[in-house]
Formats: structure tokens, sequence, C-alpha cells
């Protein structure tokens, strides 16, 4: 069955906002994305780190104490492997994540979350939780000025519209 992603409908490809020579802001939407959440158990906090380390082709995020979001890995393996040590649970059909590039993506995502981006403060592979247009955000710095967000599906559309209205004045290319 084809996963059509939640903002299939308001995502359309395109430059808007000021007329800048360059878009200060790149948007785009990672459709589809596996999205494993993986959990530890009691006690099983030190194991479960060490068994994430060892994993091999997947991206592994902090999402909070001994929480973590595993991108692009087979959910059942993910739990075969781990399903000892954490609870797993798939996220996919439940998120929709955004990425943000550009010049002027720090400044975009500060007008929503009290998180320090500042470089020495918000390096590249790091995240956090935060809110953003009373949304839940995992935000995770992917470059020097890259960003993903992933944000619970239902949200997603309102999220859309709250980012790209703050984007306008960057002006922004969706792709």
């Amino acid at each position: 069955m084809l996963r059509v992603s939640a903002l299939a409908s308001v995502a359309k490809p395109g430059r808007f906002g000021t007329s800048k020579a360059a878009p200060g802001v790149i948007l785009s939407v990672i459709h589809p994305v596996s999205i494993v959440m993986v959990i530890a158990r009691k006690g099983k906090a030190k194991a479960l780190k060490d068994a994430l380390a060892a994993l091999k082709k997947v991206e592994v995020l902090w999402a909070g104490p001994d929480q973590y979001y595993i991108y692009n890995a087979p959910y059942t393996e993910l739990k075969n492997k781990l399903g000892a040590l954490a609870s797993v649970s798939d996220q996919s059909h439940g998120r929709v994540v955004i990425r943000i590039a550009g010049t002027e993506a720090r400044a975009l995502l500060a007008k929503g979350t009290p998180v320090d981006l500042h470089t020495q403060e918000f390096p590249v592979g790091k995240s956090a939780l935060t809110q953003m247009a009373h949304v839940s955000v995992h935000l995770t710095c992917t470059g020097l000025d890259e960003f993903t967000l992933s944000v619970f599906r239902g949200f997603s559309e309102s999220f859309w519209e709250w980012l790209t209205s703050q984007a306008a004045e960057f002006g922004y290319q969706v792709s």
C-alpha cells in the first residue's frame, strides 16, 4: 500500500515569500521515512546504548532520557535485536519529517523555539524536544545550516502553515 504524505496537498514545490535573489530557507518533506521509537526497559539503559552503537547504516537520534528515534531501519529487525532491552514502536505512519536548510534556517527556527540554536550550543548531530506553534517537535541539527523536524502527523498541516508563514520574510523554496 502506497503511503501518502500528510503534507502532499500543501507542500507544493515552488519559490515563495520575499523576492531576494536566493531563498534564505529551503523546505522539503522527507517521505517516506522509517521511524522507530526505542525506550530502554528499567535497568537496561546502558545495554541499550551499547546495542544501538553497534547498529550499522541507521540514524540513531536522542529523543529523551533513555529514548531514541531510529531512522531507516526495519521495525521487525529492531524489535528482534532490541526487544529484550527496550520497548520498540514503529512511528513511521504517525510522524512527518520536514527538512529545513539555508542561510536563514536558524533564524526561522529561533522564531518558534527557546532552544539555543547557536552552533556551539546546538552542533551537528544534536537533538532536542521542543514546541513550536504549540506543536511538539523533535528537532535535530543535520548540517551547519540544516535541520530535520519530526512532528505528529495530525498536527503537520497546521505546523506547515505556521512554518511557511514565518519563512516568508526570508524567501523560501519548497523542493
